[in-house]
């Protein structure tokens, strides 16, 4: 059988099986996965997904993050996290032959509920093509996209030659990156991976990276009957707010990085949380001794934590004068790294070749507009990892949602995508 007849029969078993693709997403959202930043909830689903996985005849695993060899001790390691009820788990369909293997890593966890949820954010509502929920869009519709890939070749009686892993770790959101570590340390590497966070269908050969400071000013509050120094946080703070949004307007004006960022040098910078004063009182009448405020800056790839920071004090420097006063850095999360493959990495032109294909159009390649764990993968294992995952919207906000049609059509093009990197299986261990 030629590849476009297996192509043809890929494409009729995803328009049949358009149901069981929502249904499973639908069976994760019902799921409160929820990332606590030290603790999470994400335990019943991954139990779930081993009893689906050993339904499948996958060789599969269960395991907490922390019988991960020197998993304490490796340098991406951050720590303060629980992982008491937390497993990760894995399934691996092994290949027929001497195929290249693949590996399709999602993560499980969700951001918090934010306000606005027009309904319950885990009974999943399907309306107008789309699955709403908290985590179908970010990121268990790219999860069940790469399990319904699996089952697509399977039931048409299709093997890889390659190894084919499916993955699901907790801990990804809010700088975790534990869970996806410990895959990496408990030996589920391939000669590639997919991380299925959503791109609207686009290949992200590159992540950005980030950082969650606390910017902390200090003054001396009173008032000034003897003439004492009166310092009020709250002018310093306003003053590196103003400069904060410039700062992102004026970083953001030319392109990045080549190749995957020179379209757009477009870099968020978001204050999250802004305080000062005692909150409890019900009336001040001296100004606060601190004013804190929390900050989320994103970088390129390349840059460290050091230097984006320097980057920051450098031009605030340079438009307040030398002595204007400095916040304290407190550090909220782990620095993300931004990371990239190599543009001549095999996997990408399959890629593009199976998203073409698929959508009968021209495949977006470009950077990811979000930092997310594929440095783990780029910077600290022998795999390198690529992000492609459905259409949807309103990620870490309410009424979250993944749209359907980009769902069927992303289990299309994982499915091609398996078939054409590792190989396929006549059967006897020979190669088609």
């Amino acid at each position: 059988m030629v590849i476009s007849e297996i192509s043809q029969q890929i494409a009729g078993w995803v328009a049949g099986q358009r149901h069981r693709i929502v249904e499973l997403t639908a069976r994760l959202v019902r799921h409160p996965t929820v990332n606590q930043v030290t603790d999470g909830t994400e335990g019943e689903c991954q139990r779930e997904l081993q009893v689906l996985f050993e339904g499948m005849g996958l060789e599969t695993r269960l395991y907490s993050p922390e019988v991960a060899p020197v998993f304490r001790s490796h340098p991406a390691y951050f720590p303060g996290k629980d992982y008491t009820h937390r497993p990760n788990v894995a399934g691996v369909w092994k290949g027929q032959g001497n195929g290249r293997s693949l590996l399709f890593s999602s993560h499980i966890d969700t951001a918090v509920v934010a306000p606005g949820w027009l309904a319950s954010p885990w009974e999943p509502r399907v309306e107008q093509g789309r699955v709403y929920g908290l985590g179908s869009f970010d990121m268990k519709g790219g999860l069940a996209a790469s399990i319904m890939a699996v089952k697509c070749l399977m039931e048409l009686g299709l093997r890889p030659l390659g190894d084919v892993i499916l993955e699901s770790v907790v801990d990804e959101e809010f700088g975790g990156a534990n869970g996806t570590l410990a895959g990496r340390l408990m030996g589920y590497n391939a000669d590639a991976a997919i991380i299925p966070e959503p791109t609207n269908l686009a290949i992200c050969p590159a992540t950005r990276g980030g950082a969650l400071w606390r910017l902390v000013f200090r003054g001396q509050t009173g008032l000034a009957f003897s003439g004492e120094t009166i310092r009020n946080p709250l002018y310093d703070a306003a003053k590196f707010l103003v400069y904060l949004e410039q700062f992102e307007r004026d970083r953001s004006k030319g392109g990045g990085p080549a190749p995957w960022y020179t379209s757009s040098g477009e870099l968020p910078v978001i204050p999250t949380r802004a305080a000062a004063g005692d909150l409890a009182s019900p009336l001040c009448d001296v100004g606060p001794e601190e004013c804190a405020i929390d900050v989320w800056v994103e970088c390129h790839p390349g840059t460290t934590e050091e230097s984006l920071k320097e980057e920051i004090l450098t031009g605030y420097r340079r438009q307040f004068g030398p002595d204007a006063p400095l916040p304290e850095f407190q550090k909220m999360i782990r620095f993300l790294p931004g990371s990239q493959v190599l543009p001549d990495l095999p996997l990408l032109p399959i890629m593009g070749e199976q998203v073409r294909r698929v959508t009968a159009g021209e495949p977006a390649f470009h950077g990811a507009p979000f930092a997310c764990d594929a440095f783990i993968f780029n910077l600290y294992s022998p795999t390198p990892a690529v992000v492609l995952g459905p259409s949807g919207a309103n990620a870490h906000a309410a009424d979250e949602y993944v749209d359907i049609e980009s769902l069927c059509r992303l289990t299309e093009i994982y499915a091609g995508i398996i078939l054409e990197w590792c190989g396929i299986s006549d059967g006897k261990g020979e190669g088609r």
